[in-house]
């Protein structure tokens, strides 16, 4: 490596640094400022265990955050980073005597364009890997970090197209439950019991487990207490039927990879975004789902996304180094709306594919479609 490939190395990397340090703290704070009275409720609930636990908890609550933080603000801060660099260049007339030495800004620029490759690389890893393994810990509420509320599971599919739901779900007991209506003496009425649907590979109904508990043992199933297997019914008669004893086949497991990991993400509104694109691929591909285009625009824009980052790179890099009397804060101001032009473009195109105006495919490639062909004009139009 050269000594000129070092120097821009290095100076682009501190920017680089300083400037996703900069945005992911920020980013921090106006969460920490939207949520504290959600930390301070639940500070009340949980006074015996002392502030340094809540405090903890809340370190360990923005921990996870700031792997999707780094999701989110990797494009822009490569940006900015480099408009910082470049203005430093040029403020201190180095590119001036880059040029008289017959130096190509490319040459300039292109350590920084390998610095992105690399960033984008850890975006990949970060999108397929990382955030859904930790998507349990990403898709929790800012008032639910120690205090685990029960919650019920919304018709939850796995793995062998059988639909899971239950009335009430104990994260602390990792335990589903029936719900009870209890009366003097011992006396309890099933109000809805857990129920796990099952179909065939064409989605088609196989029968119905029933039981009053399902209790995860951290090995790939549930025990279930009371369980039994009814035949197909039809669909009023399941919906209606509270039965008061156990009846049909006797059900003691139900072997299953969607354990309390997958239900804790998939309690998320906006669950889709913690995904990898083979799990979206999968579940996109279930006719049951409302919401399969929000999939399909969600799995396809796990492609469109590296290549959008390196595009919006290759877009900003000639606008923010084509003068050199050009201050910080105009080049920066100038990245700035360059990446919000291009997030409006997504955000547009992703509407239009989640209500199915366009189809997913071209939601997600819309913006690639409007940016390579701006990107190519920018970089040739560089006054080298």
């Amino acid at each position: 490596m050269k000594t000129l490939d070092r120097y821009i190395l290095q100076t682009f990397l501190v920017s680089l640094a300083i400037v996703l340090v900069a945005m992911m703290g920020l980013t921090l704070l106006l969460d920490l400022f939207f949520n504290v009275n959600d930390f301070l409720k639940l500070s009340t609930q949980t006074q015996e265990m002392g502030f340094g636990t809540l405090l903890g908890n809340v370190v360990n609550y923005y921990f996870y955050k700031a792997f999707d933080y780094f999701q989110l603000l990797a494009a822009p801060a490569l940006l900015v980073a480099a408009a910082a660099s470049l203005v430093r260049f040029n403020r201190s007339r180095e590119l001036t005597g880059l040029k008289a030495a017959g130096i190509s800004l490319y040459r300039v620029m292109w350590p920084m364009i390998l610095v992105g490759l690399m960033v984008d690389g850890l975006y990949l890893v970060n999108q397929e890997l990382i955030i859904p393994d930790i998507a349990a810990q990403l898709s929790r509420d800012a008032d639910d970090l120690i205090v685990q509320k029960e919650f019920s599971v919304d018709f939850l599919r796995d793995e062998h197209n059988n639909i899971i739901y239950s009335p009430i779900y104990d994260p602390e007991k990792q335990e589903m439950q029936a719900e009870v209506k209890k009366f003097d003496g011992d006396a309890v009425e099933f109000l809805a019991r857990v129920r796990i649907f099952l179909r065939d590979s064409t989605f088609a109904a196989r029968g119905t487990i029933e039981a009053e508990r399902a209790t995860w043992d951290g090995q790939g199933c549930w025990r279930l207490t009371q369980g039994f297997r009814l035949p197909p019914l039809k669909e009023a008669d399941l919906l209606e039927r509270l039965p008061t004893a156990p009846e049909g086949e006797p059900v003691d497991v139900y072997y299953t990879k969607v354990g309390p990991k997958e239900i804790q993400r998939h309690r998320a509104s906006d669950f889709h975004r913690y995904l990898s694109y083979r799990e979206l691929r999968d579940l996109s591909q279930d006719p049951m789902r409302g919401n399969r285009r929000q999939l399909q625009v969600a799995m396809h824009q796990h492609v469109t996304s590296p290549i959008l980052n390196i595009l919006l790179l290759l877009l900003g890099l000639p606008f923010v180094a084509g003068r050199e009397d050009r201050n910080y804060f105009a080049s920066v101001g100038i990245a700035m709306g360059l990446i919000v032009g291009v997030f409006v473009i997504t955000f547009t195109a992703t509407a239009f594919g989640n209500t199915g105006h366009i189809s997913p495919l071209l939601a997600a490639w819309i913006p690639v479609f409007v940016v390579l062909p701006a990107s190519i004009l920018s970089m040739e139009s560089l006054r080298t």
